[in-house]
């Protein structure tokens, strides 16, 4: 797979958006300066773009894989790729609940599944690691995309288009579950993993470059478009978007990242954009960040208001503490990008690498032997 900065950028630019959304709360809990803009509050569908970028990022690396073997690979390959790093904080703050409970998930009394948080299944309750909703969501879009790989290739898009109309249909028609296990299977969210998937298939039946520039343009001002017109026309609300979502705030916000991803790796594509590198690195350690800046920021507006410099009503004392948290969130994420997804990065690439070998030498030997024969 070619490796867009377009597509780390957007995971980066993600993960920035969910933590000035929840910076806003930890804002309004600690300080009364009132420093930070309701406008942060379009911030939480970073997670809209977490999925759309999800789907592409599914469809482009499965496409030269089929059958249950490459099936079983893509889920090992996920499963390391959210499990290890997601248990690191996951203990860490488990350590922090054994010693205060009372302090973590506060929002719902403390109540929690630890069983289910450690698994990442679905749960009547929050996960331990709050933000760690929305990955029961990506296992589950994993666990169905790893049967859509048994298929043969040409039948994945009107399979996902199938998929995605079943789940507007039941948005359209029915009420939300009562079970967990029911609402993860008919979240609206999966229409916007469904949607970055298409994306995928359609820039690799189009060959990325062969996608015209004032197309790609289109693409993207369109994008853009519906992002706006989210935003403006109130689509996103203060709703609980872990237990369902707005279907309209879906087909919109979902459609205007889909666009906008679409046109971003074809402008990048055909060399008419060069995405900021930066960017590009922080959508490395965009895991870490999403699963760690919750914890950073409440760990920091702790120390910060309870000291004697933290004044609640100091509208440059907000100010200086902002940035300076913001920076510990960053170091956190990269931190912990290196210490915890890079080292099994690596050791999935050397394991892949002696798989291939043992393949190689194993094929090597059969023809020796029937030449020899």
């Amino acid at each position: 797979m070619h490796k867009f900065i377009s597509i780390q950028a957007a995971r980066g630019i993600a993960a920035l958006m969910v933590l000035a959304f929840h910076a806003m709360s930890v804002d309004a809990k600690y300080s009364s300066a009132g420093l930070l803009s309701s406008a942060l509050s379009f911030g939480q569908t970073g997670v809209d773009l977490f999925f759309v970028v999800s789907g592409f990022v599914m469809a482009v690396t499965t496409r030269r894989r089929s059958g249950a073997h490459d099936a079983g690979r893509f889920l090992v390959h996920r499963a390391a790729r959210i499990y290890p790093t997601y248990w690191v904080y996951f203990f860490a703050l488990l350590a922090v609940y054994a010693v205060a409970p009372a302090i973590v998930n506060s929002s719902q009394g403390g109540r929690v599944d630890l069983w289910h948080s450690f698994l990442l299944l679905p749960s009547a309750t929050l996960p331990l690691l709050m933000v760690a909703w929305s990955l029961t969501l990506e296992l589950w879009f994993y666990v169905v995309f790893a049967l859509l790989v048994c298929s043969p290739r040409k039948i994945l898009a009107p399979a996902l288009a199938a998929w995605a109309g079943a789940i507007f249909l039941y948005a359209m028609m029915s009420s939300v579950p009562e079970s967990p296990y029911a609402r993860v299977l008919v979240h609206p969210f999966t229409l916007e993993f469904i949607a970055g998937a298409l994306v995928g298939l359609f820039t690799q039946a189009r060959a990325y470059s062969r996608i015209t520039q004032a197309n790609a343009l289109a693409f993207l001002l369109a994008g853009l478009g519906l992002l706006a017109w989210g935003y403006f026309g109130n689509f996103v609300d203060g709703s609980d978007v872990i237990a369902t979502a707005r279907l309209d705030r879906v087909l919109v916000v979902g459609s205007g990242y889909a666009l906008t991803i679409l046109g971003l790796v074809s402008l990048e594509a055909n060399g008419v954009i060069a995405p900021f590198a930066l960017l590009g690195r922080l959508g490395n350690s965009s895991y870490s960040l999403y699963l760690s800046h919750l914890l950073t920021l409440n760990l920091c507006a702790r120390i910060w208001f309870s000291s004697p410099a933290g004044d609640r009503d100091s509208l440059a004392n907000a100010a200086l503490f902002w940035v300076l948290c913001f920076v510990a969130c960053l170091a956190v994420g990269v931190v912990g990008y290196h210490l915890t997804e890079r080292p099994v990065q690596r050791l999935m690439a050397r394991l892949d690498s002696s798989k291939r070998v043992d393949n190689a030498s194993l094929r090597n030997s059969r023809c020796g032997a029937k030449n020899a024969s």
